[in-house]
């Protein structure tokens, strides 16, 4: 792969930019940011280009001063087009459905190393440019856009919850728990019981393929709520989230990447995956049979392990991830003591790209609550 070099002017002299990043150096601003989490390592930017068919287009700045940070960035061209063919290419750190990106910086991105970045991608002429900073670094995201002259990225709000697991795992049971997540915990665990649930860990291929039946199964049961043919629902799903996804994490991570599935008689009923790195865990997807797993809380009790491993590799932080609208699924997020962090995506787009998305998703939603109210009336028995 070519090596590109450019310069970026700021208020103290030039940044030079490196495109792709040195691996060695990216590695060393990785260990030195004390936040840095997984989806910022080397190998996940890898596990995206490889599952996804994205190229690396990981950026090194060198601040004046010495300074370095590195922005971890993937791009795809969406067509050719002679004249430019950057006016037809998307970048993203990271792609939706991928977690966070931006900055990782020695102690941690400050507003001065966003600005510099900000500079750099407000230049460039691709048609969208996605930035999807972490909670860390969050609040410099914030002042850095605020702040900025020129041409300013879309801001698009996102919510996410995360857990603070300072003092362990005793102290997160204790006071970030509350007492209903505690007494459903403890149930969960004595319906496993009883009901002889065998639950497996770890990141085999096996694990991988039985969680991606437990999300196939789920998607089955919302297509039958949503009166969808369920092989379009099952279609759509495979497109959304392809089963090589998944493989290729676990390939890339292995004991980083932690897999979950309860078993009923054989049958998996609940599963979640979850990566890690340094002090940050990600709990990246969790799905669960909600005919065979609701009765036993299984799916509770899967989140609540992935926050147990946490704590015992000293994780100081546990990202819990979005909840897509879904009223139920924050819920029991809030209930095993996440906080709900308020951020926001970032967009440079030559047209509104993100906007058409948000609108095509907002239309989707009213359209799916619609088709369910009108079928619950129907249900309901007239005088």
């Amino acid at each position: 792969m070519t090596t590109l070099k450019w310069d970026v002017q700021t208020p103290q002299g030039p940044a030079r930019v490196t495109s792709p990043a040195p691996r060695a150096v990216w590695d060393e601003i990785v260990a030195a940011d004390p936040l840095a989490g997984p989806s910022h390592l080397p190998a996940w930017s890898d596990s995206v280009c490889r599952a996804d068919g994205w190229t690396e287009a990981s950026r090194l700045y060198e601040l004046p001063g010495g300074r370095q940070a590195v922005l971890p960035l993937v791009r795809r061209a969406i067509a050719g087009s002679p004249g430019d063919p950057k006016l037809l290419t998307v970048q993203a750190s990271f792609p939706h459905g991928w977690g966070s990106g931006g900055i990782v910086a020695p102690g941690g991105p400050t507003v001065g190393d966003v600005a510099v970045v900000l500079a750099d991608l407000a230049a460039g002429r691709e048609l969208q440019t996605l930035l999807r900073p972490g909670f860390a670094a969050a609040a410099a995201w914030r002042e850095a856009c605020s702040g900025a002259s020129g041409r300013v990225p879309v801001r698009i709000p996102v919510q996410t919850h995360v857990l603070d697991l300072d003092g362990g795992l005793d102290e997160v049971w204790s006071r970030r728990l509350s007492s209903k997540a505690r007494t459903g915990i403890r149930s969960a665990r004595r319906k496993a019981d009883s009901a002889g649930l065998v639950i497996e860990v770890g990141s085999s291929p096996q694990l991988v393929d039985d969680l991606y039946d437990v999300y196939l199964r789920w998607v089955a049961r919302r297509a039958v709520q949503r009166r969808m043919p369920r092989r379009v629902a099952r279609l759509r799903a495979m497109r959304a989230e392809p089963l090589r996804r998944f493989r290729t994490v676990a390939a890339a991570f292995e004991d980083q990447c932690r897999i979950w599935v309860a078993r009923l008689d054989g049958i998996p009923i609940a599963a979640a995956i979850a990566v890690f790195h340094g002090g940050v865990g990600v709990g990246w997807r969790a799905f669960s049979d909600r005919e065979l797993a609701g009765p036993l809380r299984a799916h509770e009790l899967m989140q609540f392990l992935a926050v147990e491993h946490a704590c015992r590799i000293g994780c100081r932080y546990f990202d819990m991830g979005e909840s897509g609208g879904v009223s139920t699924l924050a819920h029991v997020k809030d209930r095993l003591g996440g906080t709900r962090q308020h951020l926001a995506e970032y967009a440079f787009e030559r047209v509104p790209l993100s906007r058409f998305d948000s609108g095509c998703i907002a239309l989707r939603g009213y359209v799916e609550r619609r088709v369910l109210a009108m079928d619950h009336a129907a249900d309901r028995p007239r005088p």
